[in-house]
């Protein structure tokens, strides 16, 4: 029993990544981060948690904080010229159950660059000219208990003058993600301790 046990948790397709289960599939690793070492995933609009950057939380019985970078993902072509990128993504766990929505709004020019250099894991010509752009933190409060949870795209509007682009075609990869983070609540109490007289 124990051995059907062990073979199917090391055929199952995750890596241990600090003190979570990551569980994305590998084609959504964009990159790691050249100072870093950090892993930069894509995330693509879905609303299918399977297909986001999906990862499973320990056991807690306090909860805990999970955080991570986000990102805009932009290929930064020869021709691209400046505009204002807004992403929207949300966080999912259970079945298509939302945690929210966080979104991340910034004036790309041309030049710009990704707070380090990321080695690419993809040979597609295009991924040659993608990086991660802006950086806003997320944080988030986790209850008690064993927690799956899913970051997916919802969408991304580009804008440039009067000429605005929204790209909301699912499996379009418009994000980033790096730096994910769980902290477990420790069992410490906050009140302090007086001194007895």
């Amino acid at each position: 029993m124990v051995s059907l046990l062990l073979s199917l948790l090391l055929g199952l397709p995750f890596a241990q990544e600090a003190n979570f289960d990551l569980r994305a599939r590998d084609n959504l690793v964009l990159g790691k981060g050249a100072q870093s070492g950090a892993t930069y995933y894509d995330v693509v609009i879905t609303r299918q948690p399977a297909q986001g950057v999906l990862l499973k939380l320990p056991y807690t019985r306090k909860g805990g904080k999970f955080s991570f970078d986000l990102h805009h993902r932009v290929a930064m072509t020869p021709d691209f010229t400046a505009a204002e990128v807004t992403t929207i993504i949300e966080i999912l766990t259970g079945g298509t159950t939302s945690l929210g929505t966080y979104t991340i709004s910034d004036k790309i020019n041309p030049g710009d660059k990704s707070i380090e250099p990321i080695i690419k894991t993809g040979a597609a010509e295009l991924d040659k000219a993608v990086t991660a752009l802006g950086k806003k933190t997320i944080e988030l409060v986790v209850r008690p208990g064993p927690q799956s949870i899913s970051i997916v795209g919802q969408t991304q509007v580009i804008t440039r003058g009067t000429n605005t682009t929204r790209i909301d075609t699912p499996n379009a990869r418009i994000a980033t993600v790096s730096n994910l983070k769980f902290e477990e609540t420790s069992g410490k109490s906050p009140l302090k301790k007086t001194p007895q007289d």
